[in-house]
């Protein structure tokens, strides 16, 4: 059984000379490479769900979420969905409205390369952001970082043009790449330390960027 110990992320964007309300305004659009979901032989499903409701000198609500779907089409073609939900309001304000969905298809050209396509949807509106979208077509290649791992080394890269459309009317259209790195490392037997690493420049203008790195110590699976 996998139990995480411990996980930290990071969102940076640059460069340092954009307005401060530029980089308040996005969220994490990944989903899930398919090393990370847990192997199946026909598909798997998690659903999750629930919420809270507070009253008396209190008054708040929420609830959330949340469905994992993986299939296994064939030996070559893998299709994986993500979405989930999440609400909170504090009498009449509304503190967090957010919902994504994202969707990833992948084919085994070769036992270590795979070419993939994910679309992600969302919006939040504490980011005052009605609607966006990211879409990527790429090349990932994955290969064992150590002898007798099970855990896969996973790099990919592919361009992953935007688009946002925020409550102000304000319409962004940015044409990005996107380049992934996945490692784990295992530490012991029963200690692994997993990074993943993504970088998102605009084609057009390479200082302007962001990058995602997230990373966790957790129990390897036996």
């Amino acid at each position: 059984m996998k139990t995480k110990i411990l996980a930290l992320a990071l969102l940076c964007s640059a460069p340092a000379l954009l307005q401060a309300q530029q980089f308040s305004r996005y969220d994490d659009m990944r989903i899930r490479a398919p090393e990370n979901w847990k192997p199946v032989k026909v598909y798997s499903l998690d659903l999750s769900a629930g919420g809270n409701y507070m009253n008396g000198n209190v008054d708040s609500v929420g609830y959330y979420g949340k469905i994992d779907f993986s299939k296994v089409l064939n030996e070559k073609n893998n299709f994986y969905i993500q979405a989930e939900g999440n609400y909170v309001k504090f009498g009449t304000d509304v503190v967090m409205d957010k919902t994504r969905g994202a969707f990833l298809y992948t084919y085994a050209a070769s036992p270590h390369i795979n070419l993939y396509f994910s679309s992600t949807h969302g919006q939040n509106k504490f980011l005052q952001l009605k609607y966006r979208t990211a879409n990527s077509v790429g090349v990932c290649y994955h290969f064992l970082l150590q002898k007798d791992a099970k855990e896969r080394v996973v790099l990919s890269a592919g361009p992953m043009p935007e688009y946002s459309s925020y409550k102000n009317g304000t319409i962004q259209r940015e044409f990005r790449a996107a380049a992934r790195a996945i490692v784990p490392v295992r530490l012991s037997d029963y200690a692994l330390l997993g990074t993943d690493f993504m970088y998102f420049p605009l084609v057009a203008d390479m200082t302007d960027y962001r990058t995602y790195t997230e990373a966790k110590a957790q129990r390897p699976e036996p």
